[in-house]
């Protein structure tokens, strides 16, 4: 069986990785191209060109919640990638506004990016790989989706577009079954990632003291995970969401 943490592991595969800017979707480009990948980072962020040029891979902007922009993300992938081979979906936001505080606008922006956003990125990604009848698709979801939000860095919102990657993922994988496509998802437990910058050193300290490991989560401890999903080591993991946490769901 394939090492998948050998150094020319993903050697000749193409890979496609949203909200690639910075964070765990960096990271995660970082690690697959380490181990032999081809990767198109995309992301809205301009920045995404120099996280790309970093690492000596491709870039594209891409804005997950409207469909014409995941339309042309794909053609880009298409145009620039030997094939196909595994598209990890990591764009998101996260959100802390309380319940009485959230307003439809917030509502819906959080759900069209989380969950509309991810939707629109397994259609593209599984109508190509059906058709090669090979393909590994990771999307991020959160312990927030199984445990709810409300907590100190992540709300209602944010839980429930989460929630709904959960069951999106669980879906895809009883209507893919027997394709040849693998799909999977992703459960990090609270991270000290860019998508966390505006929480003070103090509540990140308390937050760290309160889980099992003692510590946060880290972006390479996702994309660890994730070369792992994507992996022939992985062949017979289908339909599951993997708790990368560090304990999270026993607090």
């Amino acid at each position: 069986m394939t090492d998948p943490f050998a150094p020319q592991a993903f050697a000749g595969q193409g890979v496609l990785v949203t909200g690639a800017a910075g964070g765990m979707g960096a990271e995660t480009a970082r690690a697959f191209a380490a181990h032999g990948a081809t990767i198109l980072l995309a992301d809205r962020d301009h920045a995404v060109h120099a996280t790309a040029a970093a690492i000596g891979q491709h870039a594209t902007i891409l804005d997950v919640a409207d469909p014409a922009s995941v339309t042309a993300a794909f053609a880009t992938a298409d145009d620039i990638l030997p094939r196909l081979d595994a598209v990890i979906s990591c764009a998101a936001i996260i959100t802390a506004k309380g319940l009485t505080e959230m307003d439809q606008a917030h509502w819906r922006r959080v759900l069209d990016i989380n969950l509309t956003g991810t939707f629109l990125v397994i259609q593209a990604a599984a109508a190509r790989m059906r058709a090669a009848r090979s393909g590994s698709i990771v999307c991020i979801a959160s312990d927030a989706g199984v445990r709810g939000g409300g907590g100190l860095i992540a709300d209602a919102a944010y839980a429930a577009s989460k929630a709904g990657v959960l069951s999106l993922v669980k879906s895809v994988a009883r209507e893919l079954a027997g394709q040849g496509v693998r799909i999977n998802a992703l459960n990090p437990g609270p991270s000290d990632t860019p998508m966390h910058r505006g929480i003070s050193d103090e509540l990140k300290a308390r937050i760290a003291a309160g889980l099992p490991m003692g510590r946060m989560g880290r972006p390479e401890d996702m994309a660890a995970a994730i070369l792992f999903l994507c992996s022939p080591a992985a062949s017979f993991v289908y339909g599951a969401a993997l708790d990368v946490d560090g304990g999270s769901m026993f607090r």
